[in-house]
């Protein structure tokens, strides 16, 4: 097997188990799932290199960041940007897109983590 068709294997690989993952999917589900198997693989569907995403993500709402669920799991519980290390706590994410779907629940935001932090 070339190179090539190990490349693009893996993106099918990776593809298939967020389309399984996910049941019966639409035109845009499936344009979103190909981005984050490009993403996972590091390959398109031609078996040719992508440029992965790097960095982290944090959600905020308003003046707050979210810090996770409360004790009964189902309600978010949110920290001040005001004490300068109140960030430390809050929680970050490799992949943008898992940001923007805990976001999506409370209608956060979702920002970049700097490099100095």
């Amino acid at each position: 097997m070339t190179e090539k068709e190990q490349n693009q294997l893996a993106f099918y690989s990776s593809f298939y188990d967020l389309v399984w993952e996910s049941g019966w999917i639409n035109d845009d589900t499936t344009y979103d799932l190909a981005r984050q198997a490009e993403q996972e693989s590091g390959f398109n569907a031609f078996g040719e290199e992508v440029e992965r995403e790097t960095g982290q993500w944090r959600v905020k709402s308003g003046e707050m960041y979210w810090a996770g669920w409360g004790e009964d799991g189902t309600h978010p519980t949110f920290t001040l940007d005001t004490d300068p290390f109140a960030l430390k706590d809050v929680p970050t994410f490799d992949s943008k897109r898992k940001a923007e779907d805990i976001a999506a629940i409370f209608g956060g935001d979702v920002e970049e983590v700097g490099d100095d932090e």
